[in-house]
C-alpha cells in the first residue's frame, strides 16, 4: 500500500481484530495435512473459506480497510479482503492486486471473488489471459467462470471469449489444471 495513504486509528483497529478473529478460527489438522503433501503452508493458518467467508460477512466492504488486509500476503487477510473490496476497483488496482497474490489459490480466489464483479471483466480478462503471468490467467479463468454463470443472459463476456481461453494451452501447469475444469 502506498505509503502516503492515510489509516484511521479505526480502520487499524478493524484489521487488527480481523486478524485475531483469523487466529482463532485455525485449524491445526489442515495445516498439518497440507504438510504432509508437501505443500506450502507459509503464509497461512488453516482457517476454512467458509468460516473465512462469515467473519468477512460481518464487515462492511471497504477498500483502505481491504487494501491493508491484503498486503499482508498471507493467505487468509488476502481471502477477506477479496470480500471485503468494493466493485468499483479500476482495472490499474486490479491488476497490482492481482500482481500480489499470496499464491494460485488465491488468484483463484481473487478471480472468484472480485474479479467477476468489474464492470471491467471482458478488457481485464483480455489483458490477463494473454498476459503470461501465471495468477492474472488464473484470476481471468476463474473471475470468467463466474461471472459467465451468475449473469447468463446479461454477461460482460461471451461464451466464445470464454472457450477460447479455456482451449489455450498454458505454459504453468497450475493453469492448465484451472482451464481443463471449465473444458
Amino acid at each position: 500500500m502506498p505509503s502516503h495513504t492515510y489509516l484511521s486509528p479505526h480502520t487499524e483497529k478493524k484489521a487488527a481484530e480481523i486478524r485475531r478473529r483469523i487466529r482463532r478460527l485455525q485449524n491445526g489438522g489442515s495445516v498439518e495435512s497440507l504438510r504432509r503433501i508437501g505443500a506450502d503452508i507459509s503464509g497461512q493458518v488453516g482457517a476454512s473459506y467458509v468460516s473465512l467467508r462469515e467473519l468477512a460477512g460481518r464487515y462492511t466492504p471497504e477498500e483502505t480497510l481491504a487494501t491493508l488486509l491484503w498486503g499482508t500476503r498471507l493467505r487468509e487477510e488476502q481471502i477477506i479482503a477479496c470480500l471485503l473490496f468494493p466493485e468499483n476497483l479500476n482495472k490499474e488496482k486490479i491488476t497490482q492486486l492481482a500482481d500480489t497474490c499470496h499464491s494460485l489459490e488465491i488468484a483463484e480466489y481473487f478471480g472468484s471473488l472480485l474479479l467477476f464483479r468489474s464492470k471491467e471483466l471482458a478488457k481485464i480478462a483480455r489483458a490477463f489471459g494473454n498476459s503470461g503471468v501465471p495468477a492474472r490467467q488464473v484470476a481471468a479463468l476463474t473471475g470468467c467462470a463466474r461471472h459467465l454463470l451468475l449473469n447468463r443472459s446479461n454477461s460482460l463476456i461471451t461464451p466464445s471469449f470464454f472457450a477460447l481461453l479455456v482451449n489455450r494451452t498454458y505454459r504453468e501447469k497450475y493453469v492448465e489444471v484451472v482451464a481443463s475444469r471449465y473444458r
